[in-house]
């Protein structure tokens, strides 16, 4: 659709052949709703939520109902949907499942008819049978932001008010699952930097948000960091000074202290704010959207619940060849084990009070595990 008013709701119904909407038969449960964005530069704040990992069960319709409790303007899914493919290899070797992406939907309808799903892609969404890189999929049943050079379903930019926002492919750089890695042949990082610098250079933009599925760092070791990411993206990410990275992968909750260079500059507690100017990059993992849980090698730490965190925590990596490396890191702030999502508040600037965002993960019952507000200076 196009030609849309900007902060509008617009009432719709579905058809199909041989059922005309507009006509009689139709229910009143049959109308779905949304409401557009505000005009650039006129908006108020906003919230946006994010999760992975979620599919399909009581835990997967719990995280969504959250989401729809919140009314956020949108929902950022950073892959790992439906688990269709449940082998996750992206060889055609993996059980597969096609109905399960019907329950999926069937799942999330009440949430995603009105409220914009946003998606990353996933080593799930590596379905094999369905072209050369396996998302023809994912490009059957979602339609994103066509910015990206070849036009693909996971790799895009946008913008919503003041926050500009990158979906990656983590499949590219990963090396534990590398059915595609390196299929974009470089492509992807130099388009990733093209973006970067286009929206630090857009003065009415004041944070960016990165999310994608693989984690850059987690000390969960179940699905690790990866490696790649940290090789190929982190380094743009310090330079162009991304505010906040989302990923899922590791079915946990984990924030990290500020990141430049791959070490923490300063410690950031529940509650604190950071600069990404003068501190670095944060980096949260929200992989507990519904999936079975995974754990860590050191005890949970959040809010309400904090315990000793000192001292190093194991990270586990594959390298290129596939082999694991641990190397110790003190990074690791914030960790939970359990279902969970975030919910970003975002303020814009007034009065003389720049923009702001606060960070929030909460249980499935709306209990807060972390909080931490993002502050450029």
């Amino acid at each position: 659709m196009d030609q849309l008013i900007p902060d509008t709701t617009y009432y719709y119904v579905v058809g199909r052949q041989g059922h005309d909407p507009a006509g009689q038969g139709t229910r009143l449960g049959d109308v779905g709703s949304f409401r557009t964005a505000p005009a650039p530069g006129r908006g108020a704040g906003f919230t946006f939520t994010a999760f992975g990992d979620q599919g399909i069960g009581y835990n997967a319709a719990a995280t969504g109902n959250l989401i729809a409790g919140l009314d956020p303007a949108f929902h950022l899914h950073m892959g790992d949907l439906s688990y269709a493919n449940a082998g996750g290899s992206g060889k055609t070797g993996d059980a597969y499942d096609a109905r399960l992406w019907d329950s999926f939907f069937v799942q999330n309808d009440p949430v995603a008819s009105r409220t914009p799903w946003m998606p990353a892609i996933g080593n799930h969404e590596m379905e094999p049978w369905y072209g050369a890189d396996g998302y023809g999929g994912m490009r059957a049943r979602f339609t994103t932001p066509d910015n990206a050079w070849n036009q693909s379903t996971g790799i895009y930019s946008w913008r919503y008010q003041n926050v500009g926002l990158i979906s990656l492919d983590g499949n590219d750089v990963c090396y534990n699952t590398p059915a595609n890695l390196d299929y974009t042949k470089g492509k992807q990082k130099k388009w990733l930097e093209s973006r970067l610098a286009a929206l630090r250079a857009d003065t009415g933009i004041d944070f960016v948000v990165v999310y994608l599925h693989q984690c850059t760092y987690s000390t969960c070791h179940d699905n690790g960091a990866e490696l790649g990411a940290q090789q190929d993206w982190a380094p743009l990410f310090d330079k162009y000074q991304v505010d906040l990275v989302l990923s899922g992968h590791n079915h946990v909750y984990e924030r990290t202290d500020p990141i430049r260079a791959g070490k923490a500059t300063r410690k950031v507690a529940s509650g604190d704010t950071v600069d990404p100017v003068k501190d670095g990059t944060t980096y949260v993992v929200a992989g507990g959207g519904g999936g079975g849980l995974y754990s860590f090698p050191a005890a949970d730490t959040y809010l309400g619940h904090e315990t000793a965190n000192d001292k190093s925590v194991p990270m586990v990596v594959s390298d290129r060849s596939g082999h694991n490396q641990t190397v110790k890191v003190t990074w690791s702030r914030v960790r939970y084990t359990g279902y969970c999502l975030v919910a970003v508040d975002v303020t814009p600037a007034v009065a003389g009070r720049p923009a702001r965002m606060e960070v929030r993960s909460l249980m499935e019952d709306g209990t807060a595990v972390d909080r931490v507000t993002v502050q450029r200076s």
